[in-house]
């Protein structure tokens, strides 16, 4: 299954998460970065950059699938690195999806730290089980299929309860539904939604985000149809989802708005009837299925 993608997402998101993750010493703020080197004309998609223009520059590499040429390419790109920042050390590291993926190559085992992601996260678990990392990295890791559906609300809700931003919430739900979506890719959408209780994240970059509305539509109007119309629909609504679900469809086709309170004057009757009309209007204006 394709990570280096989302891998790369999240720990640029948040640098911090992988000396979390690694229980290595962190060098303070830092950038996590994908360069090209040069010398050897290969991009290297994974170096921790610290702010201090003395710290240690840190390679990584994380392996989801066995590779024995993958201790050589990371020492070779540590040397180019160190080549281009003469002034800085070089740490080179690889985080392996589990430990039979270590093919151990010698010399490079002893210039080249290896990490087991599979262990790391149990560690991870044991010290910080809120940790949305934990979470986030269950598709991949969690081979037992049917344990990961019958979980797979907890670990949505792990990262939509975690202390992390706003902005990091939604970076680690989008991953977290895409690989789901990709470890369960004989499902649509509505399956998957159904696995999470309903929950419907932002899918606005995944496929089945582009199946649900037409790219074009604003980022506010998904979350508005994912939180309003799709969920309502499926699940009924108290009175105020309902004045929510019109008020952002009146929005979206500029039609005259009733004021809010108006619509708190209205019955749930009347409500759902005028939420129902909109409703059909938006989906045929735009096209959704």
């Amino acid at each position: 299954m394709e990570s280096d993608k989302h891998l790369f997402e999240i720990f640029k998101t948040n640098p911090q998460w992988f000396f979390e993750l690694t229980r290595r010493p962190s060098p303070g703020p830092c950038q996590f970065v994908s360069v090209t080197i040069k010398a050897i004309e290969r991009r290297a998609d994974g170096i921790l950059v610290p702010d201090s223009p003395t710290a240690t520059v840190t390679i990584t590499e994380f392996q989801m699938q066995r590779d024995p040429l993958i201790y050589g390419r990371v020492v070779v790109e540590m040397a180019m690195v160190q080549a281009e920042h003469p002034k800085r050390e070089v740490d080179g590291v690889i985080v392996f999806g589990t430990r039979e993926l270590d093919p151990r190559i010698t010399p490079w085992i002893k210039v080249v730290s290896a990490y087991y992601l599979d262990e790391l996260l149990e560690q991870l678990a044991a010290v910080t089980p809120g940790h949305p990392l934990v979470a986030v990295f269950q598709p991949l890791v969690e081979k037992n299929r049917e344990l990961l559906e019958q979980n797979a609300v907890h670990y949505y809700n792990q990262i939509k309860s975690s202390s992390a931003n706003r902005r990091a919430k939604e970076k680690l739900l989008a991953v977290f539904v895409d690989w789901m979506l990709k470890r369960f890719n004989e499902r649509g959408k509505q399956e998957i939604e159904k696995m999470l209780l309903g929950e419907l994240p932002d899918l606005q970059e995944t496929q089945a985000g582009k199946d649900l509305i037409a790219i074009g539509i604003e980022q506010g109007i998904v979350k508005g149809i994912a939180k309003g119309i799709v969920k309502g629909i499926e699940q009924g609504v108290e009175k105020g989802e309902l004045i929510g679900k019109i008020q952002l469809c009146q929005s979206a086709l500029k039609t005259a708005a009733l004021s809010e309170q108006e619509l708190r004057e209205k019955s749930i009757h009347e409500l759902t009837a005028l939420a129902s009309e909109l409703e059909a209007v938006f989906r045929e204006r735009f096209q959704v299925d």
